[in-house]
């Protein structure tokens, strides 16, 4: 008879993808009771999604793991499209290089290696572990309890699986087990199948919040009576990753070559890897008679090497491979109660625009920290409304984006015999769509609408800052020991709010008196809204950034919130920040005011999000409608004594 057990937990995760490990991180990082559990045997190996745009890399910046992406990873810097001239001769037709969007370009890397820095962060900061091979079989939300912060109105029934139902044999492709290349030694570990509980152990949960982030054919979304709403693509893909053997000039340069025989989309990776997605089908092809599993390696490869032709194109190594046909389809919504869905369990799409993965990892990222500040009592649970305003029109978006560029793809596909001037301008519309909607697809606009967490009403002390977008990144220097860094880096995800306190030009004696004034009331704002037994900067971190020579000043010339001492630990030399110039590395020119667009001898306010998200701008004089601004956020908190 299977062992029964009862048991409860704060926060449960479903699904421990790339969105959930990010939403598992601030569990870790702030110290929330939490659970994750997965279905899979193991983690992702090899293959999956493999494109980190450089929003996500930001963000893998902020929690320590983004030089470990690039170090293994490719990045991508230029990209190319090749198809016939007037003479059905195949040649590269458009090369674009690629925007820089400083301090990252885009990065392809496995999503397995992905994982492995996102469960090494997590482990840094706790014992939170993924739970592999258990589901799902029933989920109960009780609304009457919605309103109690402190009850568990979600219960779920849990099953621990055998080793055999949590690794079944894929229906096409290739198992991690049967790979050509060795599993890296730092995932040797999690090549075994390891549970918390023996196999077919029944548990009753019970969770104040859930986040389901298992993916496109999502148990949780189902078990909410979600409708998935859309239509499938109309080709079957084909995806290999592969060592190859080519005399194609272009194979280190992302981009797609079109003749005759078809379209394939070409991305380098690491390890000397090539990935190609290729439609299986014919263009008149029905895709509903296409038998998905009859589908072999050696097909693939077939279809390859006719569209590549006159290239010569082949390979012994392959990574990984699949078969599959996405949906553009999106959830009726991302939230119910006080459950959450994220990434794909919102939304899919097809492969052509190299976003997935970064929506649905920048969705964990949104509701992680929310749901984890709210969880340990600091913040109002009115904050997780955002997650809906804030996420879900990006995914309508993602979507529209996805029917503009296909609609594109197709035309190109259907030109494929065509004269190359046809061609061509349909290949300089699809570089128009990139351009336009680079930004968003970059993930450095987000249109965050007004909420408790977005003062659209804010003052523009920064020009060139939204409250509702991400901080510009700029490089700066640390007024302790000179050292540059980003403030992708500085601003280090750790489930604070910060206060940016632009202190201007501190030489100027009127500015300093500002600058300390406005330093004291700082203080008295942070002891509003940190519990007694917690540091001060617990809640909310302000850190000083002045426009001043670096040589010209000193730390002592900035207020005790910035540069305090504390007999037990010292002082805090994180806190302040210098605006100026560097000769270590190109980028440190001492601009981060201008590109701002702050006036560099008054400064101002900015008020930043735990995910380096504007939240409000205000004068230096503006600390009392900074304090309103918190109060829409933070629970009140117990009078703290002055200091």
């Amino acid at each position: 008879m299977a062992e029964t057990i009862e048991s409860s937990t704060d926060v449960l995760i479903i699904g421990a993808g790339p969105s959930g490990l990010m939403a598992a991180y601030w569990m870790a990082r702030c110290g929330v009771g939490a659970r994750v559990i997965d279905k899979k045997g193991t983690k992702v190996f090899r293959g999956h999604a493999d494109g980190l745009r450089s929003r996500t890399l930001e963000l893998l910046d902020s929690i320590g793991v983004a030089q470990r992406v690039l170090q293994e990873g490719h990045e991508v810097f230029s990209m190319t499209s090749w198809g016939p001239d007037e003479n059905g001769k195949l040649c590269r037709q458009v090369t674009t290089d690629l925007e820089p969007s400083p301090p990252y370009a885009i990065a392809a890397l496995s999503q397995g290696r992905i994982e492995r820095f996102l469960l090494d962060a997590i482990a840094e900061h706790s014992n939170l572990e993924v739970e592999m091979g258990v589901i799902g079989e029933s989920l109960e939300y009780d609304e009457g309890l919605e309103s109690d912060p402190q009850a568990y109105p979600i219960t779920l029934k849990l099953r621990t699986l055998s080793e055999e139902e949590a690794s079944p044999a894929p229906a096409h492709g290739v198992s991690d087990r049967s790979l050509n290349h060795a599993v890296e030694g730092d995932d040797q570990k999690d090549t075994i199948q390891r549970r918390k509980h023996k196999f077919g152990t029944v548990e009753t949960l019970k969770a104040k919040y859930v986040i389901g982030c298992d993916g496109a054919h999502s148990w949780t979304r189902k078990q909410l009576n979600i409708p998935f709403e859309g239509s499938t693509t109309d080709h079957i893909w084909g995806v290999i990753d592969i060592v190859p053997i080519t005399n194609y000039p272009d194979i280190r340069r992302i981009g797609s070559l079109t003749n005759a025989s078809g379209t394939v989309l070409i991305v380098p990776r690491e390890k000397n890897l090539v990935r190609f997605y290729v439609p299986l089908q014919e263009e008149d092809e029905v895709s509903q008679k296409f038998d998905r599993l009859a589908v072999t390696l050696e097909a693939v490869r077939l279809r390859v090497k006719k569209i590549m032709s006159p290239f010569y194109f082949d390979f012994d190594v392959c990574d990984w491979w699949t078969v599959y046909q996405v949906g553009r389809r999106i959830a009726q919504t991302n939230a119910k109660g006080r459950v959450y869905l994220a990434g794909d369990a919102v939304h899919t799409h097809s492969p052509k625009v190299g976003m997935g993965l970064n929506m649905s990892m920048q969705d964990g990222f949104n509701i992680g920290w929310k749901v984890a500040l709210v969880a340990k009592g600091l913040a109002k649970p009115s904050i997780l409304d955002t997650y809906k305003s804030e996420r879900y029109p990006l995914a309508e978006m993602l979507l529209d984006f996805d029917r503009q560029w296909s609609a594109l793809f197709l035309q190109q596909e259907r030109q494929k015999s065509h004269a190359a001037p046809v061609a061509q301008e349909t290949l300089i519309a699809m570089r128009d769509v990139l351009r336009k909607t680079e930004h968003f697809s970059q993930g450095h606009t987000s249109y965050y609408r007004e909420s408790p967490l977005v003062c659209k009403q804010s003052k523009a002390v920064a020009q060139h800052l939204t409250p509702g977008e991400k901080l510009v990144p700029v490089r700066l220097r640390s007024q302790a020991n000179g050292l540059p860094s980003w403030t992708t880096k500085m601003l280090e995800s750790d489930g604070r709010f910060r206060i940016l306190l632009l202190a201007g030009d501190v030489r100027s004696r009127a500015q300093a008196s500002r600058v300390w004034t406005c330093g004291d009331e700082l203080a008295r704002l942070l002891r509003q809204f940190t519990p007694a037994k917690n540091k001060l900067d617990s809640i909310i971190d302000v850190k000083a950034i002045h426009s001043a020579p670096f040589g010209d000043v000193e730390l002592d010339m900035f207020p005790s919130v910035v540069y305090h001492f504390d007999e037990n630990e010292g002082c805090d030399l994180t806190k302040v920040w210098s605006d100026s110039a560097c000769n270590w590395g190109q980028q440190s020119d001492g601009k981060g005011y201008e590109t701002w667009g702050v006036d560099r001898l008054r400064g101002g306010l900015i008020a930043m999000r735990p995910d380096q998200y504007i939240g409000w701008m205000g004068e230096l004089e503006d600390v009392a409608d900074l304090a309103h601004y918190f109060q829409g956020i933070f629970v009140k908190s117990e009078v703290r004594p002055m200091l």
